[in-house]
């Protein structure tokens, strides 16, 4: 197996995984779940946070917040996660596949706004092996 990011957990990291292992929540309840969402709330300079069980989960939520559904089409990058096109068809809307840009992987703009229609809800760029995709022109074309 090619591992893609090894974990880099310092004392203050294994200090306080131990501590939320022995207080017995370590997925739904206890403090560090509203800690989380809160200190990542004010890291983005927004509101609120949520957190998830997962990127899948997270994906599923925010297509669902946006009313994405049958009849919509959501463009999507070819070079992804499975989850990034599988949650939009758990909305019963289409994913539609843009290729990546060559130098650096990601979802390519130009492809995007030949992929473009008339029911086009959403662009779910993704951000890959350290690669940012080019905002700017996608949120030109959103």
């Amino acid at each position: 197996m090619i591992p893609i990011a090894k974990p880099l957990l310092g004392e203050e990291e294994l200090s306080n995984v131990m501590e939320a292992v022995r207080s017995g929540w370590v997925s739904s309840k206890g403090s560090f779940i509203p800690e989380f969402e809160a200190g990542f709330a004010s890291y983005c300079g927004v509101k609120h946070g949520v957190a998830t069980s997962n990127g899948t989960a997270a994906l599923h939520l925010a297509l669902a917040a946006l009313g994405i559904g049958p009849g919509d089409e959501v463009i999507v990058p070819t070079l992804t996660f499975v989850a990034t096109a599988s949650t939009v068809r758990y909305t019963g809307a289409t994913p539609v596949f843009v290729d990546s840009h060559p130098d650096y992987w990601c979802i390519d703009p130009e492809a995007i706004e030949k992929a473009v229609t008339p029911n086009t809800r959403a662009i779910v760029p993704v951000h890959l092996y350290g690669h940012p995709c080019d905002m700017d022109a996608i949120m030109e074309i959103a």
